[in-house]
């Protein structure tokens, strides 16, 4: 198994997948070239040559443009035989690439290595630990690598199945690195854009209450809820859409989503209680809790661009969205949207929707105190 893990055999491994591809176009495209010669001398003179030719060489280049298809299925066929997850065969192909030699080549402390694993996975064999582990992180740099298919408000979370995606927000945070920019937008982009349920929006959701006997706050608040999906109580305030004491599928709320993406990136004091607040009233300090220093600097959203990155902030009265993708000409924006929509990737333009734009350095760079309670996060 070692031997998938040993970097100069993935290196010559995956140049040989590379001149494979190579010939697998550039074969069929001679043999095509050699047919339609062919062709054209039958045409003007039906007495030379062979049909079978024509016919052999069309036959030649299918298969040889399905080579490199058909070997991944072989391996695959041949680890579903041995009945392992792990077949050698099928291990050493996939790690025949760029991205995980690379990957192995950083030569990670096996503690650190063992920190992308769930429980049950640090059960396995040495060897195969070390697969698990690197693929792991090849995942989680995916996840901060950009936004992914986000789903739709038809498939919810279940109540009661949220802490199964605990292992890969921790990765993905960790790959990023907690307690800095990156690691609050891995946070936001994994819950809002990698998994595959979509989580609801609850108005008041991560503010403090407590929802038929379910505090939101603490370590409640970190990882992926096992009360999101599940029927809960609305608050007595309550909106038009969410009614007072009526029960509706718990989720979060716009800036509740925006509190548990900073929380999740690290920012976490482990205190028993959230201890930032984010304001969408422009009358009331914007980051409550945080400390004057660690204030964003506000500016309007038209004029933010060149100055605007990811894990900055937009608001609007009454709403407030997570910067995960900036360009010249659009911001997408992970943002609880409402009752209609729930958990949600937009893209605006600038000044479209929103009204102000929250330049959070001073955030980042300057809210360090405590530590994240969550020990997977050190």
């Amino acid at each position: 198994m070692n031997i998938c893990l040993n970097e100069f055999f993935l290196m010559i491994l995956y140049l040989a997948k590379t001149a494979l591809n190579i010939l697998r176009f550039a074969i069929p495209v001679i043999l095509i070239i050699k047919i339609g010669i062919d062709a054209y001398k039958k045409m003007i003179n039906p007495d030379s040559g062979d049909i079978k030719n024509i016919k052999n060489r069309l036959i030649a280049a299918f298969i040889v443009f399905l080579v490199p298809t058909v070997i991944p299925l072989l391996m695959d066929v041949l680890g579903g035989i041995t009945k392992d997850d792990y077949n050698v065969f099928a291990t050493c192909y996939e790690f025949a690439d760029l991205e995980h030699i690379n990957v192995i080549r950083e030569d990670r402390k096996q503690e650190e290595l063992e920190a992308y694993l769930s429980e049950q996975e640090k059960n396995l064999s040495e060897g195969k630990k070390l697969i698990a582990a690197y693929r792991k992180i090849i995942e989680s740099n995916h996840v901060i690598a950009g936004i992914g298919p986000y789903a739709n408000n038809k498939n919810a979370i279940k109540c009661g199945t949220g802490r199964q995606y605990d292992t890969g927000l921790f990765n993905a945070v960790r790959s990023a690195g907690p307690k800095t920019r990156e690691g609050v937008v891995a946070a936001a982009l994994y819950v809002s854009s990698h998994i595959d349920v979509h989580i609801p929006y609850f108005w008041s959701g991560g503010h403090f209450h407590n929802y038929d006997g379910y505090l939101d706050t603490g370590n409640n608040f970190i990882g992926i809820s096992d009360k999101w999906g599940c029927s809960v109580k609305m608050i007595p305030e309550g909106t038009d859409k969410q009614k007072p004491n009526q029960k509706y599928p718990f989720g979060m709320d716009c800036s509740g989503f925006v509190a548990w993406s900073i929380f999740n990136g690290g920012y976490y004091t482990g205190d028993t209680k959230q201890e930032i607040i984010i304001g969408t009233d422009s009358n009331s300090k914007l980051i409550m809790g945080a400390g004057d220093d660690c204030q964003p600097q506000t500016i309007s959203f038209s004029k933010s661009k060149g100055k605007l990155k990811p894990g900055d902030l937009l608001t609007t009265p009454g709403h407030v969205v997570m910067v995960v993708e900036v360009t010249d000409k659009k911001v997408k924006v992970a943002e609880e949207k409402g009752y209609d929509y729930g958990l949600v990737i937009s893209e605006v333009s600038y000044g479209e929707r929103f009204s102000t734009a929250l330049l959070m350095d001073n955030f980042y760079k300057n809210y360090k105190k405590g530590s994240p309670i969550y020990s997977k996060f050190n």
